[in-house]
């Protein structure tokens, strides 16, 4: 037991030690956090997560995604209860922190009673090496939190508490072994693990410049902080850990052709598109300009937080709502890589079921907001636009440019999506969801889960088809595909500042119903689904999977070089940088071609400059 509890408290002091040295601005303690947060978010996936897995089955997985959500949701209420500012962050925070307390106890007690002479036939090292590897980071990122938004004195309190929690449960290990019930430790560490990623995703760390020592250092640090759980989780041998990880690696190769198709026609399409003159933005009726919007924005390769400042833009120039509402739906439901992986994961008629429910519900959207809203008198004037000067690189040097940004906006996502695709595949058999398609339930509970949730269409596509195969319908489905990209609860706040909250209010219904009766259709209609093979368990992928997946592989090892882990934690966050705010702050260096292939003014904000600029700090870097 000695030997347990000093590795276990130990781990607690080294990461106190690495989060009080992530707060020193230097690119050498900025590694470290870089680590920290690596290795927590891999501890999450390979260690935390199946573990709860284990023991709580598809539970585990609605208990994480609460306590991701559940810090967003709470914040704005305590907010009228409390004179003091509560943000969903310092809530995550604090939830993780007691979270932690109760983990560390409820670990102190497993660990104990598996030093007890019951358990003296055979070692447990093996387990303690996992804890301590996902203690340490865990620490790590909870002390450096406490460090930035609050006090030194309250991170040592914290620190001391952990130490405390630990220890108690050790000692207490023999009385408290059989008074807690057995699933708490379970459901700790899937609630812990859901507020940490909560915690990721909404505290990027402070950028510094991109020198070289930087971005070889960080690079290591990420490297270094995936090997430590991977090397823990293979200890303890958890037949779980290694089913997610095989579920997704067939699931990253099913998708990664396609997605590499998908990207590159999208990069092509911003590349041979057309600036939109400013009368066709302003002129016609409301169906006419709900047809523009769907014409400019279902080619265009934008998700659904990266398409608002767009359409924000279009509105200031005097774009109609049928149009800035049509294009804001039809953006995010059909980008080029959305409709290949359909293809890919459902077959072509149900692909083509998507995109005509995507542009009728783009249309229907842009017609209802335009009577909602009538001609407004607070909207918005057309304002004058600038010529830009003509692009100075290749055609080539552009595609590839486009590429590199499309990535960066799905890579995240993507990677997210695969990841909740693996875990729904081990944790759910096959047609366990049937049972809630009885009347169209699993419609009614999907649009729900859907409307207020961030959704990423393309990411989302491996994760539908194995929801298919668990038995949930193809209507559910396509509400869920539908209404997540268009009615987040992002897209929302931007129009309500836009339209008035009524408008949207009414308008959001309207879309929710309309999405909801396509679902019912969907289903009378037995619209057939062609899932690939792969989904039921059966392997064998060949040169173009695997070349594909390298590829992808090496373009996003190359914008962790260059840019790091903070544009993907804005992304996963919903930030997307806003790009006009934060001067497109991941350094692009691709040189963006500046009417942005399809004419809407590049209205998302990069400055037009911007690449000269990157331009110069790169080569003052390097």
């Amino acid at each position: 037991m000695i030997e347990a509890l000093a590795i276990t408290t130990g781990s607690i002091v080294v990461g106190v030690v690495l989060g009080v040295l992530t707060r020193r601005k230097s690119a050498s303690f900025g590694a470290l956090r870089v680590f920290a947060v690596a290795a927590v978010a891999t501890a999450v996936a390979l260690q935390m997560l199946p573990e709860a897995l284990t023991e709580m089955g598809g539970t585990a997985l609605l208990v994480f995604g609460g306590a991701v959500v559940l810090p967003g949701l709470l914040s704005p209420i305590l907010r009228r209860f409390r004179s003091t500012e509560t943000t969903s962050h310092s809530l995550s925070a604090d939830l993780g922190f007691l979270g932690f307390i109760a983990h560390q106890l409820a670990e102190g007690v497993a660990l104990g009673s598996f030093s007890t002479e019951a358990h003296a036939d055979h070692g447990h090292e093996g387990l303690v090496l996992a804890v301590a590897a996902h203690t340490v980071p865990l620490t790590a990122l909870l002390i450096a939190e406490a460090l930035t938004h609050r006090t030194r004195r309250a991170a040592m309190g914290r620190a001391a508490a952990l130490v405390i929690a630990t220890g108690l449960g050790f000692a207490l290990a023999d009385l408290l072994h059989d008074v807690l019930p057995h699933a708490l430790h379970s459901w700790l560490t899937a609630g812990v693990a859901g507020v940490l990623i909560h915690i990721l995703f909404h505290d990027h760390g402070e950028d510094g410049p991109r020198t070289l020592k930087r971005k070889a250092l960080e690079s290591v640090a990420v490297l270094a902080g995936i090997a430590l759980p991977i090397v823990a989780a293979s200890a303890t041998g958890r037949g779980v850990q290694r089913s997610v990880t095989d579920a997704f690696l067939e699931l990253a190769l099913e998708t990664a052709p396609m997605l590499l198709l998908g990207l590159g026609l999208g990069a092509l399409l911003q590349l041979l598109g057309s600036k939109i003159p400013q009368r066709f933005l302003t002129s016609g009726g409301a169906l006419r300009q709900a047809i523009r919007g769907v014409a400019v924005g279902a080619p265009l390769p934008l998700c659904a937080c990266g398409v608002l400042p767009v359409a924000e833009s279009l509105r200031k120039r005097g774009a109609g709502p049928a149009l800035v509402i049509a294009f804001l739906v039809a953006t995010p439901e059909l980008g080029p890589e959305t409709l290949t992986l359909t293809l890919r994961f459902m077959g072509g008629p149900y692909a083509a079921v998507r995109v005509v429910a995507a542009l009728a519900l783009a249309l229907f959207a842009g017609l209802l907001f335009s009577r909602l809203i009538r001609s407004d008198a607070d909207a918005a004037q057309p304002t004058e636009v600038q010529p830009l000067p003509p692009p100075t690189e290749g055609a080539a040097v552009r595609v590839l440019g486009h590429f590199d940004e499309l990535l960066l906006h799905v890579g995240p996502w993507a990677f997210v999506g695969l990841w909740a695709a693996a875990f729904v595949q081990v944790s759910l058999p096959e047609g366990s969801l049937a049972q809630t398609t009885a009347g169209g339930l699993d419609i009614w509970l999907v649009a729900a889960v859907a409307m207020p949730a961030y959704v990423c269409a393309a990411s989302a596509t491996p994760v539908a088809a194995v929801l298919l195969l668990k038995g949930i319908s193809p209507g559910a489905v396509l509400v869920g595909l539908l209404l997540g990209p268009a009615t987040n609860v992002a897209t929302v706040g931007v129009l309500k500042k836009a339209y008035g909250g009524r408008n949207v209010l009414l308008g959001v219904a309207g879309i929710a119903l309309a999405t909801i009766g396509m679902g019912y259709g969907v289903n009378a209609l037995e619209v057939p689904i062609s899932l690939p093979a792969q989904l039921d368990g059966q392997h064998g992928h060949g040169a173009l999977a695997w070349g594909s997946a390298a590829l992808l592989a090496l373009a996003l090892g190359r914008q962790l070089w260059r840019w790091g882990l903070g544009p993907w934690l804005e992304i996963l966050g919903g930030h997307h940088h806003h790009h006009g705010d934060h001067d497109h702050g991941h350094g692009h260096e691709h040189g963006h071609e500046h009417d942005h292939g399809h004419g809407h003014d590049h209205g998302h904000g990069h400055d037009h400059d911007h690449d000269h600029r990157h331009r110069a700090d790169r080569d003052s870097e390097d």
